[in-house]
């Protein structure tokens, strides 16, 4: 068995000159991807999540074409540089949820096409609004011999947990049992989806849900498979023969923009026990609620509960949000080290220390060993580190 670093959610801004996902950056291309982005973050799979796209998927059959993507028998596509893409799409669902389906293959990715075209009015924008339930979703992931995934699940924006029910379980019926994977989102972690009981049996991903190549890699996980496949890739995410994920790789809930419950007329983050239902300064109950407000409040558990198959989940810090980290230094280590994840997981502490100096050193030494003081997000903004001078001794 082998490991991989991957992170399976991520958007591309523009395809054929143009736009795809609207709030991306156009920056974020198919091709810069695969031979410039990940490689700089160190990630061998990257989930691209506006394959269904018209445009998008001209790019990959002509990247197939040219021969700088192979269409693998497996499934997945191999680039020269050994970056595994990994097609999938993002849909809004009727009850007005983003759900993820990954599929293997360019004729899978046809065959969603045909199906959706009739239900969204721009096959050419990415995260279209599709008259499609979710039930609908998951049935056709698996004619496709896909990966159906709930997206960012209990985010309040489109998050089937924060926006649409306290129970999978009960919304999808018999077909909850074809679940089995979730992705957490950026303001929650293990232990906060730990706290409700149907989601014992879901491998957990981390993923970035990148717009912009400086997000890329935000969050990632670390994957045990045999080889760089689709099919590898489905036995892992459904912890079959071996195959698993062995860590999860992500921010703090406390930077997540949406970790706690906001009011917008206060320009209020609410920081009283959770749940909250109304504002302490205006007594307003149109709070925008926040994943860890609304993960207590549909909890079953006092204490997280994990299964024996559940990974760690380690807290941390994009490069570029670290204290006293700008542009010119993170060059200068990304030089010195390879790329992004060689330097946060794998890099000697003394050479760091030689490199971008003790105090850096400091940081990575204790995010690898636990969490970094954080200055709580909230409102649509996100956290930060506390700058060292406020960090307790």
């Amino acid at each position: 068995m082998k490991t991989y670093f991957a992170d399976l959610h991520v958007h591309i801004g523009q395809a054929e000159g143009q736009a795809v996902k609207i709030t991306a950056s156009r920056d974020l291309q198919l091709k810069t991807l695969l031979y410039r982005d990940a490689p700089r973050k160190g990630l061998d799979i990257v989930g691209m999540v506006d394959a269904a796209c018209i445009p998008v998927e001209r790019e990959i059959t002509e990247l197939v074409r040219q021969g700088d993507l192979q269409e693998l028998a497996a499934g997945g596509f191999l680039a020269r540089n050994g970056v595994l893409l990994i097609a999938a799409a993002e849909v809004e669902s009727s009850e007005g949820v983003h759900s993820l389906i990954y599929m293997p293959s360019l004729d899978s990715i046809h065959r969603y096409q045909k199906y959706i075209r009739s239900r969204v009015k721009n096959l050419s924008l990415s995260t279209q609004k599709a008259s499609v339930r979710i039930r609908e979703l998951i049935n056709l992931s698996l004619i496709l011999d896909g990966i159906y995934c709930p997206a960012h699940a209990f985010t309040p924006h489109k998050g089937v947990y924060g926006c649409c029910t306290a129970s999978l379980e009960d919304l999808l019926g018999p077909d909850f049992a074809c679940l089995k994977v979730l992705e957490l989102g950026l303001s929650s972690d293990s232990d906060m989806a730990g706290l409700l009981s149907e989601c014992r049996h879901f491998s957990f991903l981390s993923n970035s849900d990148a717009h912009s190549p400086a997000n890329l890699g935000r969050e990632y996980n670390l994957l045990r498979m045999r080889e760089k496949n689709f099919a590898e890739l489905k036995l892992c995410l459904e912890n079959r023969e071996g195959r698993k994920i062995i860590a999860n790789y992500g921010m703090d809930p406390v930077m997540g923009k949406y970790h706690r419950s906001y009011c917008p007329s206060c320009d209020l983050i609410i920081e009283l026990p959770a749940p909250v239902q109304a504002c302490p300064g205006c007594a307003s109950t149109s709070l925008i609620n926040g994943v860890y407000d609304r993960i207590m409040e549909i909890r079953s558990y006092d204490q997280p509960h994990h299964p024996l198959f559940r990974p760690p989940y380690n807290y941390r810090v994009p490069l570029r949000q670290l204290p006293g980290v700008g542009a010119k230094k993170a060059q200068v280590l990304l030089q010195a080290f390879g790329n992004e994840i060689e330097f946060l997981e794998r890099a000697e502490i003394d050479k760091i220390a030689r490199v971008g100096g003790s105090d850096l050193a400091r940081i990575i030494q204790r995010m690898r060993r636990g969490r970094l003081p954080i200055k709580p997000g909230g409102g649509g903004r996100y956290g930060k580190v506390a700058p060292l001078k406020e960090w307790p001794d």
